[in-house]
């Protein structure tokens, strides 16, 4: 009986799978999907805006069987980061100021027919810009004061931007000096960066990067500012982490903001007067593991030795611990000299500084980022620069083995491979170099994060003749020449500075 049972269960199961497999013969109503075609926004295109200037986009809309269709719009952008949509308008036509970071996002276009349900979506690429976003930032003294002017990339100068944007008010004398750095703590879409005018004469201020109005003074960036008068030397964020570094009166303000703002919580700890150069380690491909990695490096002049730190909260400065196996090119703990220059090399895992003893002899010191004596990686008498000794302008190439640097009217390299120094350029009698600069990159360029400080094969060097300031553009060639001049802007008073602003 139960096998009987069981034949028929089989049966039955075989039967519905035939009557599946029957062809069906049934006249179903099947209505083609009426697609809907967009014309006008070129998917394959990079649109490029302004900030706060306005997209225009028309569109046309063709719907197979249909006339006179009635649909909905979308237009919206997303950042690269992926950051919550930012919607544009809900008409047929972009017309639309954009008031979003300055960065790169997808440009979003929906166009949904309100009667089926259908729709279809177009994207592109958009970039956001600002007039002032990168450019050669220039600091000028004229007769009246100080004011900003900036060079863009594609030759437009634009001038008088700090009087125009204060009011018509002059950054009074002496002008001092710019400086600033990106941040990317809270990174969105922006990439940030701040600007600051600095002097040995009154506190520095911070100034709106994309205005230049002033904005706040340097010291609510500082949870605990100094008493009195407070000089901002030098300011750098760390290549590799949210922490951020500025020497203000010889002491190293630290800070490991979470927010978009950046914070200096307080000074690392010990007895110090630092030189006024910060370097941070660079990570990027790195080639070896090191046991104690340093990720700041200091010079302290009071005491003649390097000092390092690495650490996410405030903390004491170290000095370098000895290694009799390995005891590096000199003690670090024990330089007693004057340094007045520090850069990165042409090899990311070392960093370059130069020093004066107190005969006026120069010597060459490169450390590597360990925390031992073998961080002391070189060292070199300098024996034929003799203009070094009474330069006060230097740029260091991360491309070459060459620091540059400035005296009078004439410019050199110093090979620190050869320990050699030649004369590259030379300007005419008239005209005394007030200012160097390297277009550098400190941003990825396809992505929001931030790589470490490099040089490009492109430098700026300022000029002064008594009447007119120039700024001159040369190309660094492969060997370190210069040649002559790719391009020359003129019209400027006394440049006392210049900062680099790559586009963001």
């Amino acid at each position: 009986m139960k096998n009987k049972i069981n034949l028929i269960f089989v049966l039955i199961i075989l039967a519905a799978l035939f009557a599946s497999c029957a062809k069906d013969k049934g006249n179903y109503d099947l209505r083609p999907i009426n697609e809907i075609a967009v014309t006008g926004l070129d998917t394959s295109k990079t649109y490029e805006v302004l900030l706060n200037d306005t997209l225009r986009i028309n569109t046309d809309i063709k719907q197979e069987n249909v006339q006179n269709g009635k649909y909905k719009y979308r237009w919206y952008v997303y950042s690269d980061n992926y950051d919550p949509a930012v919607e544009l308008s809900a008409e047929k036509n972009l017309n639309k100021s954009i008031q979003v970071p300055i960065g790169n996002y997808t440009l979003v276009f929906t166009a949904t027919d309100e009667n089926t349900g259908i729709g279809t979506t177009k994207t592109a690429r958009l970039m956001v810009n600002s007039r002032f976003s990168s450019g050669i930032l220039v600091l000028e003294e004229k007769a009246q004061g100080g004011d900003i002017s900036q060079i863009a990339f594609n030759g437009t100068i634009y001038r008088n931007l700090f009087s125009s944007a204060n009011g018509g008010q002059f950054i009074p004398k002496p002008i001092g000096q710019l400086d600033g750095f990106y941040f990317d703590g809270g990174l969105a879409v922006q990439k940030p960066i701040n600007i600051f005018l600095t002097s040995d004469s009154r506190n520095p201020i911070e100034l709106n990067p994309e205005t230049y109005q002033i904005n706040k003074p340097f010291s609510e960036f500082m949870a605990i500012p100094p008493s009195g008068n407070i000089r901002l030397q030098t300011i750098q964020q760390s290549s590799r982490s949210n922490s951020i570094y500025a020497i203000v009166n010889g002491k190293m303000q630290f800070g490991f903001p979470t927010e978009e703002t950046p914070i200096f919580e307080g000074a690392l700890l010990g007895d110090y007067e630092l030189a006024p150069f910060i370097i941070t380690s660079t990570d990027g491909g790195r080639r070896v593991t090191v046991p104690v990695e340093t990720s700041l490096i200091s010079y302290d002049q009071k005491n003649g030795r390097f000092l390092w730190y690495s650490g996410y909260a405030i903390g004491e400065y170290n000095t370098y611990s000895k290694d009799m196996s390995a005891p590096g090119a000199f003690d670090p703990n024990n330089v007693k000299k004057k340094c007045f220059y520090a850069g990165y090399s042409n090899d990311y895992l070392y960093y370059n500084w130069l020093m004066k003893d107190d005969t006026g002899e120069l010597y060459f010191y490169q450390l590597y980022p360990i925390a031992t004596q073998k961080a002391a990686a070189d060292y070199k008498v300098i024996t034929d620069a003799p203009e070094m000794k009474t330069a006060s302008i230097f740029a260091g190439s991360t491309q070459l083995p060459n620091i540059y640097f400035a005296s009078q009217n004439k410019i050199y390299s110093y090979d620190y491979k050869s320990n050699r120094t030649r004369l590259i350029h030379s300007f005419p009698a008239s005209e005394q170099i007030t200012d160097m600069k390297f277009a550098v990159s400190r941003i990825s360029e396809y992505e929001n994060f931030y790589m470490a400080l490099r040089t490009l094969d492109k430098i700026y060097i300022a000029t002064y003749n008594g009447i007119e300031g120039k700024v001159n553009e040369f190309d660094v060639s492969g060997t370190g020449s210069l040649g002559t001049a790719t391009k020359v802007y003129g019209g400027f008073g006394r440049i006392t500075s210049m900062f680099y602003k790559e586009k963001r």
